[in-house]
């Protein structure tokens, strides 16, 4: 067998390069930008509705994202263009005068950051499926640069203070564009004379149905922990320093997880992880909410991630890439997005904004418990093996 060009030898750390930057800026997102929006004017119930407006339109940009380059091509030229306007609304946000303007131009960028991760992990997926890759060991480059960011960014912001953070998230955001420069085209799949699959005849599928149900109620569960975790620990006097190290922690283990993700599936079978990843989610927000004092219990919660996210993650790609064949891969990948994170998102965030200022932060890390549990029922009942 003849070896690999230089090219696709060193493809998977072009890849790689995407995803550190690109997590890197959600890792600036999840510890901070709820205390940075508070120090700009918001309150509780005005980010909720900010998170739940940005997860409607992750419900629906990607989708049309999808359907365009699956029908027109030109995939990873419309990601390149989505970063620079994603770079260029984000960097407008210290000049907005009041909570309005910050959310009008935060809806701005969602249209297109949003629309850039689904038709990345298809640019990802389709190269990998040609070089024989491991699609886990390139994202786990995204947990690296999590962790990097959460922690290089809680020493900074001690120093500088809070407002200065869309600067410093700034160059994240420059690098996650400039990396798109370095990776081509996808191969093009040959289907020789098979007819084109019906993006409606998958949907209508049980296994279809129940995978989307499913991954809705685990992201819906982890919307308080996203919007909200940095700011329950603050106001249960644990210093930003620790909440950093927490954000970390949980990653450092995720990192762990998608180092053998592929193997465990193997071994244990698809449907089998996402269950422990379901179970182990509703414990860990039901853990959180009643021992949030407890800094040894938190930390067990936190390295729990390598379940509740990492596995649930790797076997939703699994699943995704074999119910949406080939030409459906665009689509397939923005809707598992869009029910995930857009839907389940912004239900997520509008609900636990409200339960925070309405009941109390407990009830909401409670309510995300019993959401999982749900998850994890449905898919007893309908999730079949992949």
């Amino acid at each position: 067998m003849a070896a690999p060009s230089a090219g696709a030898a060193r493809l998977p750390t072009r890849l790689a390069s995407f995803y550190f930057f690109y997590y890197a800026t959600v890792g600036a997102f999840m510890p901070y930008w709820s205390p940075y929006l508070a120090a700009r004017g918001f309150s509780p119930a005005q980010m909720g509705v900010a998170y739940a407006l940005m997860g409607l339109m992750r419900s629906v940009v990607p989708v049309a994202w999808g359907w365009y380059a699956d029908h027109h091509g030109g995939r990873i030229r419309l990601i390149r263009g989505a970063s620079l306007a994603a770079l260029a609304l984000f960097m407008a946000i210290p000049f907005m005068p009041g909570v309005f303007w910050v959310g009008a131009v935060m809806m701005g960028y969602t249209l297109f950051w949003h629309a850039l991760l689904p038709q990345f992990e298809v640019v990802t997926l389709s190269h990998l499926l040609a070089i024989g890759g491991d699609y886990s060991r390139v994202r786990l480059w995204g947990s690296v640069g999590f962790v990097a960011s959460v922690l290089g960014l809680g020493v900074l912001l001690d120093v500088t203070g809070i407002l200065w953070l869309p600067w410093l998230v700034g160059t994240f955001w420059l690098g996650m564009a400039l990396s798109t420069w370095a990776v081509p085209e996808p191969p093009l799949a040959s289907h020789g004379d098979a007819p084109r699959p019906s993006i409606w005849h998958v949907l209508r599928q049980p296994a279809t149905l129940s995978l989307l149900f499913v991954c809705l109620c685990s992201q819906l569960s982890f919307a308080p922990y996203y919007n909200f975790f940095t700011l329950f620990l603050e106001r249960h006097a644990y210093p930003r320093s620790y909440a950093g190290l927490l954000w970390s922690l949980g990653v450092i283990a995720e990192i762990g997880m998608f180092m053998v993700a592929a193997r465990v599936i193997a071994v244990f079978g698809a449907r089998r992880m996402m269950l422990v990843a379901l179970a182990v989610t509703a414990l860990r927000w039901a853990v959180t909410a009643a021992a949030i004092d407890s800094l040894p219990v938190l930390l067990l919660a936190q390295a729990s991630h390598a379940l509740s996210f990492a596995a649930y993650h790797a076997v939703a790609m699994h699943y995704v890439q074999r119910l949406f064949p080939g030409a459906l891969q665009g689509r397939g990948q923005a809707l598992y997005n869009a029910v995930a994170y857009g839907i389940g998102g912004s239900i997520g965030s509008l609900a636990s904004g409200f339960l925070w200022d309405g009941v109390s932060p407990e009830a909401v890390f409670y309510s995300a418990a019993a959401v999982a549990a749900l998850g994890f029922w449905v898919a007893y009942r309908r999730l079949p093996e992949a």
